[in-house]
């Protein structure tokens, strides 16, 4: 009897076992399909919200976009009006220059207009109201500026000389762009003491070869009375302008 109820307890065992196994597997079956319901509203909701801030990051990104166009556009217009109000473009025209400057090169400068010019400077002098210079094409010339107001200059033995305003002494002035060839003996002039608002320009080239117009007194060339005057400059062309001429003149000037 013992061992028979024994037997029946297990049977009885494994039958309830059984039943709680398919009772649960019912339930989470049903678990599954409801999760499974709540699982597609919740993916459904993230892509709405995924496409809302794509949506929100692509228009910001546009935004953006329009904005660096923008302000590329302001920065050029900006640059170019800048540009165009500070620098302009000058030919070369004969000779009086040479070996730093040939004729028909083209070359930027800076308009004089707010900048003073430096001696040894290289600059652009109009010359339109001077009746001595009515043969100067487009009337403006390009030379050297020597010396200022308050100097004294003159050229002894082929050598200029400068004494400068306010000091005594004269010294030599040092011209690695002066061209003299065989003529620099040739070159001397007397002294010239630079007035009030008065500028001395000379040409770089200095040999029997080039004829300048400039601030030595020439017998119809240059000025008997007076040298020019500082407000004459027009424009001072750079050293970073001479020495990239050939790539500038490519860039700014039109053919």
């Amino acid at each position: 009897m013992g061992s028979y109820a024994h037997r029946r307890g297990r049977k009885t065992s494994v039958f309830n076992l059984r039943k709680i196994h398919q009772f649960n597997a019912r339930r989470i079956k049903k678990a599954g399909e409801t999760n499974g319901s709540k699982g597609m509203n919740k993916t459904l909701s993230d892509s709405e919200l995924y496409e809302a801030r794509h949506g929100f990051k692509e228009s910001r990104s546009n935004a953006r976009f329009l904005y660096a166009i923008f302000l590329i556009f302001i920065l050029f217009f900006s640059f170019s009006a800048w540009w165009t109000s500070n620098f302009g473009g000058v030919i070369v025209d004969g000779n009086s220059m040479n070996q730093t400057l040939y004729d028909g090169e083209k070359l930027l400068m800076r308009y004089a207009s707010g900048y003073k010019a430096n001696r040894g400077d290289v600059i652009v002098v109009y010359v339109g109201d001077y009746e001595e210079c009515d043969s100067v094409k487009g009337e403006f010339i390009i030379k050297r500026l020597i010396a200022t107001e308050g100097d004294k200059v003159r050229c002894d033995n082929g050598q200029i000389e400068i004494c400068y305003a306010g000091e005594s002494e004269w010294k030599k002035l040092n011209e690695p762009y002066a061209y003299y060839a065989n003529y620099r003996f040739d070159y001397d002039f007397a002294e010239y003491e630079v007035g009030i608002g008065e500028i001395f320009f000379l040409g770089d080239n200095r040999s029997g070869r080039g004829s300048s117009l400039d601030s030595r007194y020439q017998e119809g060339l240059s000025h008997l009375d007076c040298l020019y005057k500082e407000a004459d400059i027009y424009g001072i062309v750079p050293a970073w302008a001479i020495e990239h001429h050939q790539i500038l003149s490519k860039i700014f000037f039109r053919e």
